[in-house]
């Protein structure tokens, strides 16, 4: 449907083009023309976005090896624990998958999650719109911590060696918190030495991960880009930049959601032109684990985890699965 409307929205704007040109050289209008040069426009978007949902088989470097029904209705977040158990999180829960799919348990939630992590002792972290609430590694509820702010939006959450990072879509900003959830710092403000400011985050698609060396990134999708900090707030390094071609980030709002590979290298999913990939750690592409025909069309909410075995598992909210893919030669067993 959106791609239909682009093309729509193309072809009103020829049309329109040439009408105006018309009027303004006060000559007769030749309808047929119009219409003709407003398909034409059609069919040149329509190649255009096929061109661009084309990958080379030779770039496809992954293949799905499972694919793990999660019984939700409605997904929202996914996380990988301790022992490669997954957590998938929807409707009014968190189910909890053993790295083979099997069901373990479920923790009934009093409202929608949007984000959720875990943490290495099992203690799972859970965000509700605007605060996160903490539950054991049996399900068993901890604490509930106080709402941050009246425009609270939460979308992410990363667990690191020092703390939690939220990212907060409602005030753009990432929260560092304590373990207990006190306030540490934010991400991405001016800080002492030149920072981001505030981030460029059009629609609800804002995440953060950490690093093996525990350091956060950051989506920072209006830029179009992954970003980190130094100690101070400020800026450190980015990568990635703006295109619809494979090395690129598409759209106003990519890459939507982030993981990271033990090795550092970054796994990013995307929405509008959909695809999974793999780029090394300074941003450089690897190649794509999962192209737009493994999906349905326009899909989104494509959240992302990796495995102790850097299987990449992907939240696919369409066939409300999660889907398991590994690298080329590489072993699917759990």
């Amino acid at each position: 449907m959106k791609n239909l409307w682009i093309a729509i929205a193309v072809v009103s704007a020829i049309a329109c083009g040439f009408l105006g040109y018309k009027i303004a050289n006060r000559k007769p209008i030749n309808y047929t023309a119009a219409a003709g040069a407003g398909r034409q426009g059609a069919k040149e978007v329509g190649d255009v976005i096929d061109a661009a949902l084309r990958v080379p088989e030779n770039m496809i470097i992954a293949k799905e090896a499972s694919r793990f029904a999660t019984g939700l209705t409605e997904l929202r977040a996914l996380a990988v624990g301790p022992e490669d158990r997954i957590y998938a999180a929807g409707d009014k829960a968190v189910v909890l998958l053993g790295s083979d799919g099997k069901q373990i348990s479920k923790i009934e939630l009093g409202a929608v999650p949007n984000c959720l992590g875990v943490a290495p002792d099992g203690t799972i972290y859970v965000g509700l719109m605007d605060h996160i609430e903490v539950f054991d590694a049996k399900g068993a509820k901890k604490a509930a911590w106080e709402k941050m702010s009246t425009s609270t939006w939460l979308t992410s959450i990363a667990i690191a060696s020092d703390g939690i990072y939220a990212a907060d879509f409602g005030n753009k900003t990432v929260v560092h918190l304590s373990p207990e959830g006190k306030l540490l710092g934010r991400l991405g403000g001016v800080g002492p030495a030149p920072g981001t400011g505030k981030y460029e985050v059009p629609s609800p698609y804002f995440d953060v991960a950490i690093d093996p060396q525990g350091k956060p990134w950051v989506a920072h999708v209006g830029k179009n880009r992954i970003e980190s900090y130094k100690d101070d707030g400020s800026l450190d390094v980015t990568m990635g930049k703006q295109g619809n071609n494979l090395q690129g980030f598409s759209g106003c709002c990519n890459p939507s959601h982030i993981t990271i590979r033990k090795d550092g290298s970054f796994v990013t999913s995307e929405k509008g032109l959909v695809r999974v990939k793999i780029h090394k750690p300074d941003g450089e592409l690897v190649g794509v684990v999962a192209p737009a025909k493994d999906f349905e069309k326009n899909i989104h909410g494509l959240d992302l985890a990796v495995d102790s075995k850097d299987r990449i598992l992907v939240l696919d909210p369409a066939t409300r699965s999660i889907r398991v893919y590994v690298l080329n030669g590489a072993s699917s067993n759990p």
